[in-house]
């Protein structure tokens, strides 16, 4: 009878094992994944900052459109906006939730571009992270940047996988998070504009358009 016993134990025992092992496995494969999504969009970025010529103000939108094609891959601008917009999204309409996305990437893109013009990344690296994550098609990848001068920023940028796709959703800079941050913009703006989605959306591109030209 012991010896049944001993067996249906470490039988049992076994196959807890190799499930531990599959869901270990499955988790670090997600990480690994999704870094490598990330690598790689940070390279072909700074493939493109390579060329000095499109860092000259008359070629922006030429610079625009390379990032543009770097990002897109890896980055769902549509779903950003979407939880951007928070509860707005429902209220507004197919037209309106399409024009803010179209909004919102440029002037994301804009930013983005014109705070790497300001910033000289020296060297970057993906730091594995201290525990695997319990979701293994929610990862979150950090990266640690310095700049020339020797400052180095940490930079977090949370991952989804839907579709046998890793796409970027979110990301936070130094505990600051980009997502929340837009999030209450934009309801703060609705608040000003009595929750006229439309208003929001012209505000919105008259606002960062403005703040992004005049900076540089």
């Amino acid at each position: 009878m012991m010896q049944v016993v001993k067996r249906m134990f470490l039988t049992r025992w076994l196959v807890m094992t190799a499930v531990l092992f599959c869901f270990s496995s499955v988790g670090q494969a997600g990480w690994d994944e999704a870094a490598g999504a990330v690598d790689t969009a940070t390279r072909d970025v700074l493939k493109v900052l390579d060329n000095e010529g499109l860092k000259e103000e008359a070629r922006f939108d030429e610079l625009l459109g390379e990032i543009d094609q770097a990002l897109s891959p890896v980055v769902d601008f549509d779903y950003i906006a979407r939880r951007v917009m928070g509860k707005y999204y429902r209220r507004a309409s197919a037209d309106q939730r399409e024009q803010f996305s179209d909004v919102f990437k440029t002037t994301l893109l804009k930013t983005y571009a014109r705070a790497l013009l300001g910033f000289q990344i020296e060297s970057y690296r993906i730091v594995k992270p201290a525990k695997e994550s319990p979701k293994p098609e929610k990862q979150a990848v950090s990266v640690v940047v310095k700049s020339a001068n020797g400052t180095e920023y940490t930079v977090v940028y949370f991952m989804l996988k839907r579709n046998d796709r890793w796409s970027l959703v979110n990301a936070s800079m130094d505990g600051i998070n980009l997502r929340l941050t837009f999030k209450n913009q934009f309801a703060n703006m609705a608040q000003e504009h009595k929750g006229k989605v439309g208003s929001v959306i012209t505000a919105w591109r008259n606002s960062i358009d403005g703040k992004v030209g005049q900076e540089g």
